[in-house]
């Protein structure tokens, strides 16, 4: 199976997504109806049973250029997704499947990819020091990686993951919410991107920085989130809409929902 990632936006032609629970799965349909619109193919897990975060694919697989990390999970009842992924991960060259063991954790909502730079949260509740050791070690020089620190208001519920405050749609613009990150990393994203959309914590608790983008400027985002579509179409972004995607009880949404196989930048 061939494997290209590069960055959150370039075009999506392959994208690895997991069964859901009965309550989500007319829900489901919208964005595989979207996907399938814009000639996605669409490659499914094994359904486990006992996982109800089964469908945050995003967090155990990582594609990174031509590389999949299959990641070591700080909740011991999601190591289960990778047995899930056997058979899809048995059609990936040897070479380019990278395995995480032991107390190195890195998920793949902590991971963010900018080109030549892979962004990584810490201070969350998922991906630790080991993890961003692991990334400085596994990935560079070939790329910049910057760690992004979040800024937890409640020490007692962290963010889970980076993608649930940032998230970058196009090569100048992101979605962020400023006050889940320190100052310095707020500083390292405003001098990378020239568009900004910051989000309000209302909207943060909505998880609406976790979109996914499909290419060509095309991002799919939840039809109540109205502040973001408007924002995003004064950026000359398209907007695909779904009525409701309502995981965000479950702590993820679009973004978790989806991980990208295969991203092909258009020239």
């Amino acid at each position: 199976m061939r494997l290209n990632v590069k960055n959150e936006y370039d075009k999506l032609t392959k994208v690895l997504l997991a069964p859901v629970d009965e309550e989500y799965s007319s829900q489901q349909k919208q964005l595989l109806d979207i996907l399938k619109k814009y000639n996605v193919e669409i490659v499914m897990t094994q359904k486990q049973n006992n996982d109800r975060y089964q469908m945050f694919v995003r967090d155990p697989f990582i594609v990174i250029g031509n590389k999949m990390l299959i990641c070591h999970m700080k909740e011991s009842i999601r190591q289960l997704e990778i047995e899930s992924a056997k058979d899809i991960l048995d059609k990936i060259d040897g070479k380019n499947r990278i395995y995480l063991y032991g107390d190195t954790i890195v998920e793949g909502g902590d991971v963010l990819l900018y080109n030549d730079i892979i962004f990584v949260g810490q201070k969350g509740n998922r991906t630790n020091e080991n993890g961003l050791k692991f990334m400085n070690d596994t990935f560079s020089p070939e790329y910049r990686i910057i760690p992004l620190y979040m800024k937890n208001p409640n020490p007692y519920f962290p963010f889970v993951h980076l993608d649930c405050i940032f998230n970058p749609i196009s090569k100048d613009t992101v979605i962020v919410y400023k006050d889940g990150l320190e100052e310095e990393s707020i500083n390292i994203i405003e001098e990378l991107f020239t568009n900004i959309i910051y989000v309000d914590k209302s909207e943060q608790d909505e998880l609406v920085t976790n979109v996914i983008c499909l290419g060509d400027n095309v991002v799919i985002v939840q039809k109540r989130h109205d502040d973001l579509i408007r924002a995003l179409k004064e950026k000359k972004f398209k907007v695909e809409v779904m009525d409701i995607y309502d995981t965000v009880k479950e702590t993820g949404y679009l973004r978790c929902l989806t991980c990208p196989l295969e991203r092909i930048k258009k020239y």
